[in-house]
């Protein structure tokens, strides 16, 4: 879980970097991150749960 965590904010805050370089939006560079980290979480997490082969 910490794992699939700190990928997640590692790829927000990359995200977020790159959005407010090409548009200086808070909006959308919240967005952009928020986006970001659910779907590196939800990924990472899927990943270690097939790898491990656990259920729950």
């Amino acid at each position: 879980m910490i794992i699939a965590v700190l990928s997640g904010s590692l790829t927000a805050t990359v995200t977020s970097w790159i959005s407010w370089a090409i548009e200086p939006s808070f909006g959308q560079t919240l967005l952009s991150g928020g986006v970001a980290f659910g779907g590196c979480f939800t990924l990472v997490l899927t990943a270690i749960r097939f790898l491990t082969g656990s259920d729950t």
